[in-house]
């Protein structure tokens, strides 16, 4: 467990991966563990070869083994998942609170609190932190709903603020971020209500009445 532990923080260094990715939550448990870590190197000095500790000395490393997977908990979480429903609340938190930190109320606005009765064909993908030049994360997220789902979804977005409508060229670059194959001559979103942000890094809400879809892209 020690050699993993090594291999993982020095020779591999994908801790500084792990910090990079979702630094709002990330920052604190790296210093959580590492505290952890660093207390259990000195009490192991302390109680080494001194059998009548070998348990305590057990649960101070299976509590250290559970404060390094904490620290790692968030960059797996945003990495993976994308279609258990039941970890949606999670995910979304990962992604708001995670990767954008003081800024999340933004993103919270536009993701959903949590899943409606009616959902399938779920699938929310998301991306986290990373040092390269015009580089943004992004999140995906679709299901298949009922109409009354969508109406709300309608009230609920119009109050916001969000105004309805985008550009053809717009509705094809977003039909692309969602992978839809959709042909030159085929009118794209026809029967949706779209809600498009045109912020540096544009996002969107699609309410899709022909195919009862929800689709959001921050």
């Amino acid at each position: 467990m020690n050699s993993i532990v090594l291999v993982l923080h020095v020779v591999l260094p994908v801790w500084i991966f792990a910090l990079m990715y979702t630094p709002g939550l990330t920052g604190a448990l790296f210093l959580i563990a590492l505290a952890g870590n660093l207390l259990f190197g000195v009490v192991y000095k302390m109680l080494r070869g001194r059998e009548k500790r070998k348990p305590l000395l057990h649960v101070l490393r299976a509590a250290v083994i559970c404060l390094t997977a904490a620290f790692y908990m968030p960059t797996a979480l945003l990495m993976s998942c994308d279609r258990v429903k039941f970890l949606y609340p999670l995910k979304r938190l990962d992604y708001t609170r995670g990767v954008y930190g003081e800024n999340s109320t933004y993103y919270e606005r536009i993701l959903p609190e949590k899943l409606p009765r009616v959902c399938e064909d779920y699938s929310f993908r998301t991306q986290g932190s990373m040092v390269a030049q015009d580089y943004h994360p992004t999140s995906w997220l679709c299901f298949t709903t009922d109409k009354e789902t969508l109406d709300a979804y309608a009230v609920y977005y119009d109050r916001q603020g969000y105004s309805r409508g985008a550009e053809e060229r717009d509705l094809r670059w977003l039909a692309g971020q969602f992978h839809m194959n959709v042909s030159d001559n085929e009118p794209v979103f026809s029967k949706a209500v779209v809600y498009y942000i045109h912020d540096y890094y544009p996002k969107a809400v699609v309410l899709d009445y022909g195919t009862m879809q929800f689709r959001v892209m921050t």
